[in-house]
């Protein structure tokens, strides 16, 4: 079951913002639109009847990704946590007036302890920490029983990191300006001093994922090819960015940049 969202009035000037800069509909090079998809699909299939619903995105960032686009369906209760204030204070920015949606500067252990979430997502954060299976385990304390983790990650080993590591060893980043077009891009985030410092595989993550005591409903991945060097060509076409985006469909799991997983408690009602 997939999720129309419902709008309310007319978008604020941070909205009309946003919007130029990411519209939710247009594929972008690391899947952008399909990871957004897969967060609907998976919260409209996890619960059909039941709304509204309460939604916590930890390691929002500014919020542009994520948060805001989900924010689209009112019946969506949104709350962006993160702690880099910088990021906290554009997103609120971004978000506008929107009444379902609230930004906060902080961790999980900021949060009441008897707060829970129907849904807790974590995009693109785990690969960012030294102790990941930590974040994970008290997320999982804010969740309710039934409610549903959803976890997005870089391939450790795919294109994106293999790519990233070649670009950064022969300093091409100087190259890549002096050809580049010039165009406004919106990060998802404005702290660009967290690198990463976890590789992931699909092993190493199921065994993450067993030891927490969460057990995996679905799963998707994100573009094929998402580094900087390859995606200085691709990026120039939007056909190129679609088959980019749907090549993974095709392909065998290994060898997508990003990888999506939507959770539940191993002690969920069935």
């Amino acid at each position: 079951m997939i999720c129309s969202p419902s709008f309310a009035g007319e978008l604020s000037p941070a909205d009309r913002q946003l919007s130029t800069l990411l519209d939710p509909q247009t594929e972008d090079l690391w899947g952008y639109a399909k990871r957004l998809r897969f967060l609907r699909d998976s919260i409209c299939e996890a619960f059909a009847e039941r709304r509204p619903l309460r939604i916590l995105d930890v390691g929002c960032g500014n919020g542009s990704y994520v948060a805001i686009p989900l924010s689209n369906d009112i019946e969506f209760r949104l709350t962006g946590l993160d702690p880099d204030q910088r990021s906290i204070e554009h997103a609120r920015q971004l978000a506008g007036s929107r009444q379902n949606l609230q930004f906060v500067c902080g961790s999980l252990t900021d949060l009441p302890d008897n707060q829970l979430f129907d849904v807790i997502i974590l995009s693109e954060v785990l690969e960012h920490l030294e102790r990941p299976a930590d974040l994970l385990s008290k997320a999982v304390q804010f969740l309710d029983r039934n409610g549903l983790l959803i976890v997005t990650v870089p391939n450790g080993y795919g294109e994106f990191e293999i790519d990233s590591w070649i670009f950064r060893l022969l300093r091409l980043q100087r190259v890549v300006d002096a050809f580049a077009k010039q165009r406004k891009v919106l990060g998802a985030t404005d702290n660009t001093e967290s690198g990463h410092v976890q590789f992931f595989t699909r092993a190493r993550l199921d065994r993450l994922f067993r030891k927490i005591g969460l057990v995996t409903l679905r799963e998707g991945a994100g573009s094929f090819l998402a580094g900087p060097i390859t995606g200085h060509f691709i990026a120039r076409s939007a056909r190129l960015i679609e088959w980019n985006a749907r090549m993974t469909d095709r392909l065998p799991f290994i060898f997508a940049s990003s990888w999506y997983f939507a959770l539940r408690r191993q002690d969920a009602d069935r």
